[in-house]
């Protein structure tokens, strides 16, 4: 009844490959001197067998926060320090819009830019004071 299967035999008597041997790992900190007053940047290198360097990456930070045309404090995403922020203005749409505006009422005489000079009427743009990494850009219209 029963025939002789190799199958059978193999199945039954396979064997799971041994794991690669273990390696060792090293874990290094490096401390770069930052450019808020005496912070220092961490970045992490994992070293595995001593001749191969990896950059072990950290979770990314969302900036999660109420900005407006005013400076802020948060938590930048690039260095991860705790800051308020650094706002410079810029030239926006409601800028514009009222620069246009104004000359079609008929102030041609110079009084139609006054909206391009005045920071109630730009955009901000909010900087890291540390490393000058852009963070967010507030926008009138």
């Amino acid at each position: 009844i029963f025939t002789f299967c190799p199958v059978f035999l193999c199945i039954g008597s396979y064997e799971y490959p041994s794991p690669p041997p273990y390696s060792y790992r090293e874990t290094t900190t490096i401390e770069q001197p930052g450019k808020c007053q005496g912070t220092a940047f961490l970045t992490t290198f994992m070293v595995l067998n001593a001749n191969k360097i990896y950059l072990v990456s950290q979770p990314p930070i969302i900036v999660a926060g109420i900005f407006s045309s005013k400076p802020t404090s948060t938590i930048c995403p690039s260095c991860r320090q705790h800051i308020t922020t650094q706002v410079t203005y810029r030239l926006g749409r409601l800028s514009y819009l009222l620069c246009t505006s104004l000359c079609m009422v008929g102030c041609c005489f110079g009084c139609c830019f006054v909206p391009l000079f005045v920071r109630i009427f730009k955009d901000a743009d909010h900087y890291c004071p540390c490393c000058q990494f852009h963070i967010y850009r507030y926008k009138r219209l």
